[in-house]
């Protein structure tokens, strides 16, 4: 996966404006599922995902083909986002305590439907709530999760396993 990402991004690097549009069909589910936890809105991590692929694109220039390009591509996402946050906490007619509540997980402006994706918002740590939404949400395979994040396999399969097993006793515990 990693290497058609790659070349997709050397492609873009070398003027193929048409391979944009393929790398961003086989990596938007990765992008959107990985950028949801910092932002707990579905509507501003679609605008957010819309903002990573134009800085990837202004930014092309940048990629090194010998490097992991997803990660590349994640960090874009992750630092749009917590931009975004940041501008939202300096905005004076912006209040306080909702900025809190957002990032604390206790308010959501859209709600999935999903009850283990609101109990994985509420309860897990970032790292954690990325490897559950990009394995629920993006399909994505632990491996594959493995690559996007440069973490070790067993990593991103022990966090999922600890994960899982806290939903499991969140859910076990309310019945």
């Amino acid at each position: 996966m990693n290497a058609s990402i790659n070349a997709l991004l050397v492609r873009i690097q070398q003027g193929e404006v048409e391979a944009m549009n393929e790398l961003y069909l086989q990596t938007k589910r990765g992008v959107f599922s990985f950028i949801l936890p910092y932002l707990h809105d579905i509507h501003l991590a679609e605008d957010i995902m819309q903002d990573t692929y134009m800085k990837i694109f202004q930014n092309i220039h940048q990629f090194q083909p010998k490097t992991n390009g997803l990660n590349w591509m994640l960090t874009i996402a992750k630092n749009t986002a917590l931009n975004l946050i940041n501008v939202r906490q300096r905005e004076d007619s912006f209040d306080t305590q909702e900025m809190n509540d957002v990032l604390d997980g206790g308010h959501d402006t859209y709600e999935f439907d999903s009850p283990i994706i609101q109990k994985a918002k509420a309860l897990l740590p970032e790292d954690e709530a990325s490897i559950v939404f990009l394995y629920a949400i993006g399909d994505y395979k632990h491996r594959e999760i493995a690559d996007m994040l440069s973490l070790p396999l067993g990593t991103v399969t022990w966090k999922y396993n600890k994960a899982m097993k806290t939903l499991r006793e969140a859910f076990r515990d309310e019945q």
